[in-house]
């Protein structure tokens, strides 16, 4: 339940004092709404805090959107009673960008796939209204974006090549790719799960179901795995229009991309544009499903695993020709 524009346009001209009625209404909707829930008084008031601090950034936002002088807008969601440290802890990976970085010798199977460019690609591509794209899921406060990622790449691939829609196991991939150099809950790499269905296969959702957090041992049975793979590709610093042709003849694919940013966070709707996410250090895994392309207004469509209460019905559109939150840093698909 979004909050009242009354409530919003408040927010916007002052700071509103904690002990205010509306705002004590508004906080109870939101809790009822995520099933939000503390153990104490002083903890209750401590998250309400944080809650109130995110809705005034959101209305500040917001109104240079209703100005025209930005292209997407931002929403309070199931994010809003935590600090943004606690969010990079929870739902990122610091570390990601130091391994995708640093892996090529310990990965010299993967194949970094030189590209051409080529013409007359379609001008709008969405894998979603084909069938390859399986629903959104949520990942909790595991940092298990990577597994969500690879899943959603080889469902892609199952789907187009087999004609097989199946829901694929991210808790396999969380308990059992340790020694693939992934970390479960504390991050790991898309193209390093893919090294582990290569070599072992991998569980379906039903057998294997999603817990948020790390089994203590892999439960995974080879007679319950549903495929392997052949091989995988990873590409590393392409173009615009490389990306645009791997999207185009692949199928959904993992890239990673930057989102320590309260506007990653809060995203609503719209086409995501914003300058300062331009940092180098990627920390979080998605799955990039298609795209428009549209001069100055084009745009990538990504599946993030944040939950469906995040951005449009848990995807979000981002500029396209910017390299936008590093989008074209790193991509990977497995071969079935």
């Amino acid at each position: 339940m979004e909050l009242s524009l009354f409530v919003m346009c408040i927010l916007t001209v002052v700071s509103m004092a904690l002990t205010n009625p509306i705002i004590d209404e508004e906080w109870e909707i939101w809790k009822e709404t995520y099933g939000k829930s503390y153990p104490s008084v002083e903890e209750d008031q401590a998250r309400r805090a944080i809650w109130l601090q995110n809705l005034e950034k959101i209305a500040a936002h917001n109104a240079q959107y209703s100005e025209g002088n930005s292209t997407y807008e931002l929403a309070i969601n199931h994010f809003g009673d935590l600090t943004s440290a606690e969010f990079v802890q929870l739902y990122t990976d610091v570390n990601m960008y130091e391994m995708a970085n640093h892996t090529d010798e310990a990965l010299s199977d993967v194949e970094l796939e030189e590209l051409e460019e080529v013409e007359n690609l379609p001008r709008k591509l969405d894998w979603r209204v084909k069938g390859y794209v399986t629903k959104v899921k949520n990942q909790g406060q595991c940092s298990s974006c990577w597994a969500f990622s690879a899943a959603g790449a080889l469902e892609g691939q199952l789907a187009k090549r087999r004609n097989q829609h199946l829901e694929l196991s991210e808790q396999n991939l969380i308990d059992c790719s340790r020694r693939y150099k992934n970390r479960g809950c504390r991050g790991g790499l898309p193209f390093h799960a893919f090294q582990y269905i290569r070599d072992n296969g991998i569980e379906s959702g039903q057998s294997y179901p999603y817990k948020a957090k790390e089994n203590k041992a892999c439960l995974f049975k080879s007679s319950r795995s549903v495929t392997k793979i052949r091989a995988f590709k990873r590409i590393k610093n392409y173009s615009d229009k490389q990306l645009t042709q791997m999207v185009a003849n692949v199928g959904p694919i993992s890239v990673l991309i930057h989102s320590l940013h309260d506007s990653w966070k809060f995203y609503k709707s719209g086409i995501f544009d914003d300058v300062t996410c331009n940092n180098n250090r990627v920390d979080h895994a998605v799955l990039l499903v298609g795209y428009v392309d549209h001069h100055s207004k084009g745009y990538w469509i990504i599946k993030n695993s944040w939950g469906a209460y995040w951005g449009e019905n848990g995807y979000m559109r981002i500029i396209k020709g910017k390299n936008m939150c590093r989008i074209n840093y790193c991509a990977s698909y497995p071969v079935i």
